[in-house]
């Protein structure tokens, strides 16, 4: 297999060679490109479904698991998942009578009888759960959403799942699904690459990685500064000219990806019927609320790093709590303009909304001023069936017009494609985020005939800045995973 033909295969809309076994009764619902998809994974050892988000990235990994006929498989995902999970292994197993066991609290432990055990990754840190996963051997091991391994320096999280004496010394094949694999950054993808296929990039060091994919540009570092006045060094927050922060050879890391470990298509490829996705920045009125919120002194300093560094608020670099207070400051003060954008919406013939927002207190005002059209809500806190009670709420009761919640909650893996418009009333500035949010409702089984993302900006504020890096950051994204010469 040449190389050519290995990148040409990351894109395959239909299998040339082998199907992955399908349910009888589900063979009229499987899309070919999703049978590609599994004939890329299994010629590999591990390897990554990059698929967009919506293109069905479940049901291929289960096809994986159908595949090499997994008798036991452990299934990973954002807690809010779980029971989706469930649902999807019902639907798409071979095994004959398959058995689910998803963990919803520890003390629920771990099934050594179950086909498939799904967990959280927050529960992966629990002693007891982690010691009885790593007291079995699981055929395969499925990580969706499987960016959350994507800090470059590790956590906890990512030591129980990349370390070699931790997950990988009990699975057999690894198999990662994610739509945003590098959500902000190239050097994002280094955990997962590693852990996959370290030979795809030369068995590269993190600092090797990034010498190869970054050049230096101008930027703030925390460390060592020597004070000539009191001839004397401190750590403290500074401005250096030799920060590598500007990617580079994005073509390059692409080709590595699609030949050993992703296969990755865009939804225009594979799902010609959907409708163009696009973003829609609405005005805010400066009001007197606004306007007050933007005095408080956390913009000061928001802005001041801002200055310093675009990146600044992505990396390391310790930023007190008035830059937080700042923005939620600010997500009050435009939440009533918000709501009634929400209104007119409505009012002119949108039936399904999805509304997303960072803060408690902003999510709390627009729950009281929408909850006449038929509102379901979840948060960090909701339970995972109340959770998904409120999907199926949104996606099959005509009644129910608005699905309102944290962003990292409804972010993650809701199938929302009853709606065709949302409305972020704190966009992210991580721009990964905002088209992760987006795309529960630009997916498979959209029927509508357009979608929107509705984002409301305050002119001139560090906010819109923000979100106009957010484009240009979506380019070297785009560079990196799709781009063709």
């Amino acid at each position: 297999m040449d190389e050519d033909f290995s990148v040409q295969r990351s894109r395959a809309t239909a299998p040339l060679f082998y199907r992955a076994p399908v349910p009888e009764a589900m063979q009229g619902l499987v899309r070919e490109y999703q049978l590609a998809g599994a004939e890329y994974h299994v010629a590999r050892s591990h390897a990554l479904f990059g698929d967009a988000p919506g293109l069905g990235k479940t049901a291929e990994c289960i096809f994986v698991g159908n595949a090499i006929r997994a008798r036991k498989t452990l299934v990973v995902c954002p807690a809010s998942l779980r029971l989706k999970w469930e649902r999807e292994i019902w639907q798409w197993s071979t095994q004959e009578n398959v058995s689910t066991y998803p963990i919803l609290k520890s003390r629920d432990g771990v099934s050594l009888e179950a086909d498939y055990v799904i967990t959280s990754y927050a529960l992966l840190l629990n002693k007891g759960v982690r010691d009885a996963i790593l007291d079995t051997h699981w055929d395969h091991l499925i990580l969706d959403e499987a960016h959350a391994i994507k800090d470059p320096k590790g956590n906890k999280r990512t030591r129980v799942i990349c370390a070699p004496d931790m997950l990988p010394s009990v699975v057999g094949r690894i198999t990662m699904a994610s739509g945003t694999i590098l959500p902000n950054q190239p050097i994002e993808c280094y955990n997962a690459v590693r852990l996959l296929n370290w030979e795809a990039i030369d068995r590269a060091s993190l600092n090797s990685f990034k010498e190869h994919y970054y050049d230096f540009g101008g930027g703030t570092i925390f460390g060592p500064v020597f004070d000539p006045k009191t001839q004397t060094w401190s750590r403290k927050v500074h401005w250096s000219e030799h920060v590598r922060n500007v990617p580079r050879n994005l073509d390059d890391l692409q080709f590595r990806l699609r030949k050993n470990i992703m296969v990755r298509r865009l939804k225009e490829d594979v799902l010609k019927e959907l409708p163009r996705k696009q973003w829609l920045p609405f005005p805010l009125e400066p009001t007197t609320e606004i306007r007050k919120a933007l005095k408080h002194e956390g913009w000061k300093t928001a802005e001041r790093l801002w200055e310093m560094d675009p990146d600044a608020f992505k990396g390391n670099i310790p930023v007190d709590g008035s830059v937080s207070t700042a923005r939620r400051l600010l997500g009050e003060a435009k939440a009533p303009q918000v709501a009634e954008y929400a209104r007119e919406l409505l009012a002119s013939g949108v039936e399904k909304l999805v509304v997303g927002a960072w803060h408690l207190s902003v999510l709390a005002y627009l729950m009281e001023q929408l909850a006449n059209y038929g509102l379901v809500y979840m948060d960090g806190h909701t339970l995972p069936v109340s959770k998904q009670n409120a999907v199926d709420d949104f996606q099959h009761d005509p009644h129910c017009h608005i699905i309102l919640g944290q962003m990292m909650v409804l972010g993650e893996g809701c199938d929302l494609f009853a709606a065709q418009d949302v409305l972020l009333a704190e966009p992210d500035w991580v721009p990964g985020r905002n088209d992760q949010f987006l795309d529960r409702i630009h997916r498979l089984g959209q029927k509508g005939d357009h979608v929107i993302g509705h984002l409301p900006v305050v002119p001139g504020t560090l906010d819109e800045k923000i979100l106009a890096v957010a484009i240009r950051k979506d380019r070297a994204i785009y560079e990196a995973l799709d781009a063709r010469e």
